[in-house]
């Protein structure tokens, strides 16, 4: 038995190829096996910045992660400028091993039942790790689905898309509801990308990081869903990232008028009865409310160490992000 390098799951030795599970390569690549030696990006990582630069489609990360769209030719994967089937980010020079990081976290998130693409690490020549996601706004047929991100759906200026004082999630996800016609799963969509964020140290989820999307030739302006997740990672083992704001927006209305839970003010960090009061908020009662924290945080914690534990990022890293999430959860637990 051993490890997909892609779902980090437990896969037979006899269903690898090349590391990777023979299903995630069908899924990933549309391939029925890796060739020999598997995949590489065709660049070193210190040529990426040189050789891609007419390629760049953006940054994240808080500015200072590039990000590159690619195709896969034969066992390269090779800058494709607009219309690549992959999207190619690299490790910045100053955050160590966060294709690794994210990696991991989206494999958590998609273990928990949350939304998230198929996603890989992929050596560069130079040995580097590339962290390398599906476009998933890109269909089989060719045609692209329209997604818009929920700083545009609030109508907020890229000045304040991350503003404590402008936005909160409770305000966010409501308008995100409205925009999809008041289909009720979209707001548990959007408390368990929340909830998902505070539990593994995601502190940059701010209005651009996550987004709907309706399908191609819609007649309607109706949003159909949520996009799956996108830049999903772990700020504990940076301290330079890790701030005291546990999360990019307020989290209730109220907050941005001053006013937080008893539980805030006395421990000075969210519990469970902040998101409880965030469902309620959102229309959900208390006992579906408190069932939707209760369950997600469980299974983060049932699927937190052999994700992390299974990922390629270095033993010390993996253990600061375990640590730090256990303490994330056990603060969500504690109660006046």
């Amino acid at each position: 038995m051993g490890i997909c390098l892609g779902t980090l799951k437990p896969t037979a030795d006899s269903q690898l190829t090349e590391g990777f599970s023979r299903r995630f390569v069908k899924s990933m690549f549309g391939l029925p096996s890796l060739p020999v030696g598997g995949l590489t990006i065709a660049m070193t990582a210190s040529e990426f910045e040189r050789q891609a630069g007419p390629y760049l489609e953006g940054q994240s990360i808080s500015g200072v992660q590039r990000k590159v769209m690619v195709r896969l030719e034969g066992n390269k994967l090779v800058p494709a400028q607009g219309n690549g089937d992959y999207i190619l980010k690299p490790t910045p020079p100053t955050i160590s091993h966060l294709p690794e990081n994210e990696h991991a976290m989206m494999n958590l998130a998609r273990a928990v039942g949350l939304h998230a693409p198929d996603c890989a690490v992929i050596p560069f020549e130079d040995g580097e790790f590339g962290y390398i996601t599906k476009r998933f706004d890109k269909l089989a047929d060719g045609q692209r689905l329209f997604v818009e991100d929920a700083a545009s759906l609030c109508q907020a200026h890229s000045s304040n898309k991350g503003d404590h004082d402008m936005w909160s999630y409770e305000l966010a996800i409501r308008i995100m509801y409205e925009a999809a016609g008041r289909k009720a799963p979209v707001i548990m969509k959007g408390l368990q990308q929340v909830l998902f964020a505070y539990l593994v140290g995601n502190n940059d989820l701010h209005l651009k990081n996550f987004a709907m999307y309706r399908k191609p030739n819609s007649a309607s302006t109706t949003m159909f869903d949520f996009t799956p997740m996108y830049d999903v990672l772990s700020v504990f083992p940076y301290p330079e990232y890790n701030l005291a704001d546990y999360l990019t927006l307020s989290l209730n209305e109220a907050e941005r008028a001053g006013t937080f839970s008893p539980e805030y003010e006395h421990f000075g960090y969210y519990t469970k009865q902040d998101f409880v009061a965030l469902g309620q908020t959102l229309g959900l009662n208390e006992k579906a409310a408190t069932a939707f924290v209760t369950v997600l945080t469980d299974k983060v914690e049932k699927h937190l160490k052999p994700i992390v534990q299974a990922s390629l990022m270095p033993e010390p890293m993996q253990r600061v992000i375990m640590e730090e999430i256990e303490n994330r959860i056990a603060c969500l637990r504690r109660a006046l």
